[in-house]
């Protein structure tokens, strides 16, 4: 019986994202019996989407898990800044999303949409997170178009939005430490988790235990947004 509700046995899973959660999906889906492609650090151009999904012939799965982060003080955040965090995390999803569609429409098996996002884009967490936030605001909405665009093809789209996760460190150059709301241990009432906690949820979405389930922005923090 658990089986046929998580198991993926037969799908097929292609999982993009250099990070640590989108390295925990993968072991976990492949665990699962899914075939699995983990395209760490795609092109995420339009040719390099289309090019991608050209090697995936036959999709059943696909975990967004592209990502561009990093904080910046509001009077040294440039807009060529702003435009490559909103370049993979905005333009990157919606391409990434789009294709993934167009492949599942093919064969006509339906699918599911999974992308990773953050509990910043609905609750500020660190000081300086404009385009972050902001970019994963628009992966949130993209999640929920996709849903109700694609529901009558038997594709479900869902986020799930990840918190009081330490995965990976900021990128090199950032100028300013990350302060704020997230880095404060007494907002943690479960403590911090590991990716190896957000994984499951991406089984049970991808899995036939998440066939209803559409539309919709899972929260993983451990309680950080009662505290």
């Amino acid at each position: 019986m658990l089986d046929s509700l998580y198991g993926l046995s037969g799908k097929n899973a292609l999982i993009v994202g250099a990070g640590k959660v989108p390295h925990a999906i993968a072991s976990l889906f492949e665990t699962a019996g899914a075939v699995v492609v983990h395209a760490q650090e795609p092109e995420l151009s339009e040719e390099g989407v289309k090019a991608l999904f050209d090697g995936t012939p036959e999709l059943d799965i696909l975990v967004n898990g592209a990502v561009v982060t990093g904080p910046w003080p509001l009077d040294e955040l440039s807009m060529d800044e702003w435009d490559r965090v909103h370049a993979t995390n905005v333009r990157g999803a919606f391409l990434l999303m789009r294709q993934a569609v167009r492949t599942m429409r093919v064969h006509g098996r339906g699918g599911r949409l999974i992308n990773l996002s953050t509990i910043g884009s609905v609750h500020p967490v660190l000081h300086g997170n404009y385009a972050y936030g902001s970019s994963r605001a628009g992966t949130n909405a993209l999640t929920r178009q996709f849903a109700l665009d694609c529901a009558a093809d038997g594709i479900a789209s869902n986020a799930i939005l990840v918190g009081a996760i330490p995965s990976d460190p900021f990128p090199a150059g950032c100028p300013m430490p990350p302060t704020g709301p997230g880095m404060q241990p007494e907002r943690f009432p479960m403590g911090h988790g590991t990716p190896e906690d957000v994984a499951p949820v991406a089984l049970m979405l991808a899995s036939a235990a998440g066939r209803y389930i559409n539309g919709q922005a899972i929260v993983v923090d451990g309680g950080f947004q009662i505290a």
